[in-house]
């Protein structure tokens, strides 16, 4: 079991609390430091009690010098905090009882632990209190190491430049990355005191004081959740402990696990720029051009001034594309490229492309099954929820889909994406139906729809310069009821009969995963000479890459789907379907979306798509009135603009 120690650091003026889990590491450290003296407080194997304690008695000392009277003082008030924490955490677990008659133990300093050089004044138990719990396996540091514990902490901070990982993932990750020091706890402490690295609980805990009572409050400190934090006794600590629900998927993180993040340096990650070589035969349209230059600019910024900057794009206007002059501008001055997207198929499907257009580049695919989620690279496309284990790594970060779930409205998400970013580093945001906060943040209000300004750029036109296929809606009374009882659907059998006619694939979208198969056996009974033709397919599914897959290849002509291929999934010539369009998930940007997955082709620019509605609804005519209002914007600035055919290369 892990002991954590509190002890005061006094100098010749201040005095500051820390934790530690090796105090012979901070005596070694503080001792080549004048002038300080050690204290102990205390210790406990709860790292987030030790941690709420330094919070407490720091915000007591405000950094001013202390006596012996106050080391004394400050012993009693850890002691009071600690039985306030105690009472206030059974008040929440009625439910459980202490094993050892306390929620949390704390064990009281006694005599000192320092001189006057940070030195070990005696071999009593408190000075001794944290040397027999260092982070991990391995022998208390000895005191004639000290060279090579400074010299095995620059390799492991080179290592984990960039990461947060719970103490859990860390033996793994060092394993990957060929690490073979011993003194992997000593090492991380002695980073964390030389300001290199820092470490917190997994679950951070504090008082509210609200004006009728105190309660205990816990904060998750790898997603920052204070609404999924679940209660429990721990079998690694032995006592009241907190697990977080919210970020379970990836990684238990508790009261008693350190939680480390070290900053990303912001130096070159490669000695060449041989990454930022673009291969890429494409070229822009005007507005095209114009809005990747934008982008482009904003990354190259110097100067102090925005940090992030939105690339709002219809559906199918190219957005990667439009990436490529950042990107090769971040590689070029040898920074690495964040692309967060929200599925795991847009991941599947980005990473071969910019491999393919920046192939001097090292591009890795980072989802939860991915086996490159370890290691470096100059382009690393992940999943959002996989974004939780950077911290201040990358000095350009993409959002992709920032209206889609799981990020739009999640604090979690957002927060990882933030926390990822460099100082001083941006953030690009890309979106066909960017959401109201993000437009109220980043575009202007001067205008209804200003086309760009020195945080966004707007392109309401597709690449090929055909407009958005504008959507139809049909109402039919008793839809769910008609299809449970297998009575025809008139709008949507004819709909599916006459695209497969023309030789077109076509998405039939339904609004909840039970209707997946239940449309889909609808549609084969009703349509048997393409029964063999069809499939579904939701979020779920074991075959889901598998089902995507052959409907890419064509060997699928009708997939019935929810809305997990609403958006990232290209396929040509393809028609859309929706069914109960005025389900609550089918809102005025899900719709845009949907309605974008047609006419994405040069050589087949449009193309059907049908909302079925039971009942009238708002989304469905809002979402036409949005794809209206944008091709009216793409024809007047395309008759502002030279021809297309005089567009732009990269």
């Amino acid at each position: 079991m892990r002991e954590y120690l509190l002890y005061v650091k006094v100098g010749d003026e201040t005095a500051h609390v820390h934790v530690t889990p090796c105090f012979a590491v901070d005596q070694t450290y503080w001792r080549e430091r004048d002038g300080c003296r050690l204290h102990v407080i205390g210790k406990s194997p709860s790292l987030a009690l030790a941690f709420y304690l330094r919070g407490v008695l720091n915000a007591r000392l405000q950094g001013r010098d202390v006596g012996e009277e106050d080391i004394a003082a400050m012993r009693e008030w850890a002691l009071a905090h600690v039985r306030e924490t105690n009472a206030l955490y059974g008040r929440e677990a009625r439910d459980m009882q202490p094993l050892r008659g306390e929620w949390f133990l704390f064990e009281r300093g006694g005599e000192d632990a320092g001189d006057a050089d940070g030195r070990q004044a005696d071999e009593g138990e408190d000075a001794d209190a944290g040397r027999e719990a260092p982070f991990g396996p391995g022998a208390p540091f000895p005191a004639g190491a000290l060279p090579d514990l400074r010299a095995d902490s620059e390799r492991l901070h080179l290592l984990l430049q960039g990461r947060a990982l719970l103490l859990e993932e860390l033996g793994g990750f060092l394993h990957r990355r060929g690490w073979t020091g011993s003194l992997r706890g000593e090492c991380l402490q002695w980073l964390v005191l030389d300001g290199k690295a820092e470490w917190r609980p997994g679950i951070e805990l504090f008082v509210r004081r609200d004006w009728w009572r105190r309660r205990l409050a816990m904060r998750c400190g790898r997603c920052g959740s204070e609404w999924g934090i679940a209660l429990t006794l721990c079998h690694s600590c032995g006592q009241g402990c907190a697990y977080c629900t919210t970020c379970l998927g990836m990684g238990r993180s508790k009261c008693c696990t350190p939680y480390l993040c070290v900053p990303g340096k912001r130096t070159r990650f490669r000695k060449d720029s041989a990454a930022a070589a673009l291969q890429w035969e494409g070229r822009y349209s005007p507005m095209q051009a114009a809005a990747a230059e934008r982008a482009r600019r904003f990354v190259a910024a110097s100067k102090p001034g925005p940090s992030a900057f939105l690339m709002w794009a219809v559906c199918g206007a190219g957005k990667t594309e439009l990436l490529f002059p950042a990107i090769r501008e971040t590689l070029a001055d040898g920074g690495p490229v964040l692309i967060a997207t929200p599925r795991k198929d847009v991941v599947l499907e980005l990473a071969p492309r910019l491999q393919r257009v920046f192939p001097a580049a090292r591009v890795i695919a980072v989802h939860g099954s991915s086996r490159e989620k370890w290691e470096d690279a100059d382009i690393t496309v992940a999943t959002t929820h996989q974004v939780m284990r950077y911290y201040q790594r990358f000095p350009l970060v993409v959002l992709d889909e920032a209206d889609a779930f799981p990020y739009h409205n999640n604090p979690v998400l957002y927060r990882a994406v933030s926390r990822a970013v460099q100082p001083g580093g941006k953030t690009l945001y890309l979106s066909a139906t960017p959401p109201r906060y993000l437009r109220k943040r980043l575009v202007p209000s001067a205008f209804r729809f200003p086309t760009h300004s020195a945080t966004h750029v707007l392109l309401p036109g597709r690449y090929h310069g055909f407009p958005l296929p504008v959507p139809r809606v049909c109402t039919v009374a008793a839809l769910d009821k008609r299809m449970r009882q297998g009575r025809p659907v008139p709008p949507l059998l004819d709909g599916v009969k006459a695209s497969l006619a023309a030789g077109r694939q076509v998405f039939v979208f339904v609004p909840r995963v039970e209707d997946v198969p239940r449309v889909l056996q609808y549609l084969q009974a009703r349509l048997p000479d393409h029964a063999n033709a069809m499939a579904g397919v939701h979020a779920a599914d074991p075959e889901r890459e598998q089902k995507v897959r052959l409907f890419r290849d064509k060997r699928h002509a009708v997939m019935v789907t929810t809305t997990i291929l609403e958006r990232g999934v290209t396929i040509p010539r393809s028609d859309v379907i929706v069914v109960g369009a005025d389900a609550p998930v089918f809102d005025e940007a899900s719709l845009v979306q949907i309605a974008g997955r047609v006419g994405r082709s040069a050589d087949a620019p449009e193309g059907t798509v049908l909302f079925i509605q039971s009942h009238r609804s708002t989304a469905p005519y809002a979402a036409i009135r949005q794809i209206r209002r944008m091709n009216r914007l793409a024809e007047r600035l395309r008759k502002k603009e030279v021809p297309s055919c005089c567009g732009s290369r990269v």
